[in-house]
C-alpha cells in the first residue's frame, strides 16, 4: 500500500457550508483540549478540531493551551518542565487530563475528523505533523500566530496548508503576502458586537484575488454566526460547533426534534445547561420531567430520588426547595458542570420563552394543574404539550385547561381509536415497535400530529423510522437523528 501523502488542495476544493471547527474541542461543554472535548465535538457535528500543542520535558507533544499549569491545576510548573507522565498525573488529579497529541490524532483518524493545529512551539508542531501523517489525516491546517513562524513553516515545506492568525488592527493580506501563508485567519472576535461586518465585499474580493481561503475567529453569538455561515469562508471556529452545524441544516425539511431531558449526552439531564445545549443547536423541543418539593415548589428532575444525578440523597418529595437549592446537579455528570443547579420549573420555562423554543412536559409527581398554569403563563399553548403516566391527570387537564396540548400513546390502549378518544390528545406518540404508515394516516386524518419516540442509538433504526416521516421525533440522540434525517431528506429531494 502506498504511503499516505498529505496535500493542500482540499482547502480549494471545499464548496459546501463553512466547516465547523471546534475550538479546543467542544470547549463550551468540556474542559478544553481534553479527549472528552474532542469526542463531544464530533458528536456535535464538528468537521475539524482546533488543538493547541506543546512539548513536554521528555519531548512528547501534548494537547494543552497554556504555558503552565496555573489555571488548570493551580501550579506554576511550565508544561515544558514536566514529563508527559507527570503532566498526565497532575491534570488527571485536577479532573481534566491532558492527552498526548498522538491520542488526539488517533481518535481523529477513527472518527474522520480534521485537525486545525495551533502549534505553540516549532518542535511540537513538527512532531504533531509527523503524527498526523502517520494517522493518515488529510484535512489539516497548521496555524501560525506570527508571520515569522508562518514563513518558517512555508519555507520548510510544511506538508499541510499554513494559516496566518491575524489580530485586530493588522492588515491580514499584507501579512499573508509577507509570509506566503495559504489561509488567512482573522482573530477579530473582540471587534465589537458585529465583527462579521468587517468581512465585507472588498475583503473577500482581495482574498479571492490572492487565492486565500478564510477561516474565522471562534464565535458563539447567534446573530454573528448566522451571517458568517452565509459568507464564502472555509471554516468557522466555535466553542459550540453545533451552532455552526445547525445553520447548515436549515434548508432541510425534517421533523421537529424533541431532545429527551435536553441534550443529555452533552450536559447533565434536565438542567438548564442541557436545555441551552439543545436549543443553541437549533432543536425545537426539550422534554423535561416535573416533580414537587415537600413545600410545594415545582422542580425539573426525573428520578423519584436524588441519588443518581445530584449530590443529594433520598426522595425529592421529602426535600424543601431551600434544600434542593443547595444540591449540585452537574458534578456527577462531569466535573466541568460542577455547580449546575437543580432547576425550578418556572426558570426552565422562562428560558424557553426567552429563546422562543418549546417544551414537552412530563408530569411525574406534581400538582398537574399547577404545572400547566406555570408553563402556559410563560409560553404560548402551541409551544408546549403535556403527558403523564397517570391518565386521570390528563383527563383533568383537558377538562380544566382545554388550551393545553396533550399527548397519548397507543401502547397504553387496546385500539388506536381508544387512544385518541381517551382525552382528545393533540399528539399521538408511537415507538419503534408500533410505528406504521396506516396508523399515521389515521391520526393525521383527525388533525392530530404524529410523534415517534426512540431512545436507542442504532442508525439503522433511525433510518427506518425516518422513512415514516413523523411530524415530531422524540430521541435521546438528537444530533445523530438530525444527521440521518437530513441525509434522508436530501436523498428524497434528489429522487
Amino acid at each position: 500500500m502506498a504511503a499516505f501523502q498529505p496535500g493542500k488542495t482540499w482547502i480549494h476544493r471545499h464548496d459546501g457550508p463553512p466547516l465547523a471547527i471546534a475550538h479546543r474541542g467542544a470547549s463550551a461543554y468540556a474542559f478544553d483540549n481534553t479527549m472528552r472535548a474532542f469526542r463531544i465535538a464530533h458528536e456535535l457535528g464538528a468537521e475539524m478540531w482546533e488543538v493547541d500543542v506543546r512539548l513536554t520535558a521528555d519531548g512528547i507533544p501534548v494537547a494543552f493551551h497554556d504555558e503552565d499549569l496555573s489555571k488548570t491545576c493551580g501550579l506554576a510548573d511550565p508544561v515544558s518542565a514536566l514529563s508527559a507522565e507527570k503532566l498526565s498525573q497532575l491534570t488527571t488529579s485536577a479532573g481534566r487530563p491532558a492527552p498526548r497529541f498522538s491520542e488526539v490524532a488517533t481518535l481523529a483518524s477513527e472518527l474522520g475528523a480534521g485537525i486545525y493545529l495551533d502549534a505553540k512551539e516549532g518542535r511540537a508542531a513538527s512532531l504533531a505533523i509527523e503524527c498526523l501523517i502517520e494517522n493518515g489525516i488529510e484535512k489539516v491546517i497548521v496555524g501560525a500566530n506570527t508571520s515569522d513562524y508562518a514563513s518558517e513553516l512555508v519555507e520548510s515545506d510544511c506538508p499541510y496548508p499554513v494559516s496566518i492568525l491575524v489580530g485586530l488592527g493588522l492588515d491580514p493580506f499584507a501579512l499573508a503576502r509577507e509570509c506566503r501563508a495559504e489561509i488567512v485567519h482573522p482573530c477579530w472576535e473582540r471587534a465589537g458586537e458585529r465583527p462579521d461586518r468587517l468581512l465585507d465585499e472588498a475583503f473577500f474580493q482581495t482574498a479571492k484575488s490572492m487565492d486565500l481561503p478564510v477561516v474565522t475567529w471562534h464565535e458563539e453569538r447567534a446573530d454573528v454566526l448566522a451571517e458568517l455561515v452565509r459568507m464564502p469562508v472555509l471554516g468557522i471556529c466555535s466553542d459550540q460547533p453545533e451552532m455552526v452545524s445547525a445553520l447548515s441544516f436549515e434548508t432541510g425539511r425534517i421533523p421537529e426534534i424533541v431532545c429527551h431531558r435536553g441534550a443529555c449526552r452533552i450536559a447533565p439531564e434536565n438542567t438548564l445547561a442541557s436545555a441551552r445545549a439543545a436549543w443553541d443547536a437549533g432543536f425545537e423541543y426539550v422534554e423535561i420531567d416535573v416533580r414537587q418539593s415537600v413545600d410545594g415548589h415545582l422542580v425539573v428532575h426525573h428520578d423519584e430520588t436524588l441519588d443518581r444525578t445530584t449530590t443529594g440523597s433520598g426522595p425529592l418529595a421529602n426535600a424543601t426547595l431551600e434544600e434542593l437549592g443547595k444540591l449540585d446537579a452537574g458534578l456527577k455528570f462531569d466535573p466541568f458542570f460542577k455547580g449546575e443547579p437543580l432547576p425550578e420549573l418556572a426558570g426552565y420555562v422562562d428560558l424557553a420563552a426567552a429563546t422562543g423554543r418549546k417544551l414537552y412536559v412530563e408530569i411525574k409527581q406534581a400538582d398537574a394543574l399547577a404545572v400547566v398554569e406555570t408553563v402556559l403563563a410563560r409560553i404560548p399553548p402551541d409551544n408546549a404539550f403535556f403527558w403523564s403516566f397517570d391518565q386521570e391527570l390528563l383527563k383533568t387537564i383537558r377538562r380544566v385547561a382545554p388550551a393545553a396540548r396533550l399527548m397519548a400513546r397507543p401502547e397504553d390502549y387496546e385500539t388506536l381509536n381508544e387512544c385518541m378518544a381517551a382525552f382528545d390528545a393533540d399528539i399521538i406518540e408511537f415507538n419503534a415497535r408500533n410505528a406504521n404508515l396506516g396508523d399515521f394516516a389515521a391520526v393525521r386524518s383527525t388533525g392530530r400530529k404524529v410523534m415517534v419516540a426512540y431512545m436507542g442509538s442504532d442508525p439503522n433504526v433511525f433510518s427506518e423510522l425516518a422513512q415514516f416521516q413523523p411530524d415530531i421525533f422524540n430521541v435521546n440522540e438528537p444530533f445523530l437523528a438530525r444527521r440521518i434525517l437530513f441525509e434522508k431528506d436530501k436523498n428524497r429531494n434528489k429522487e
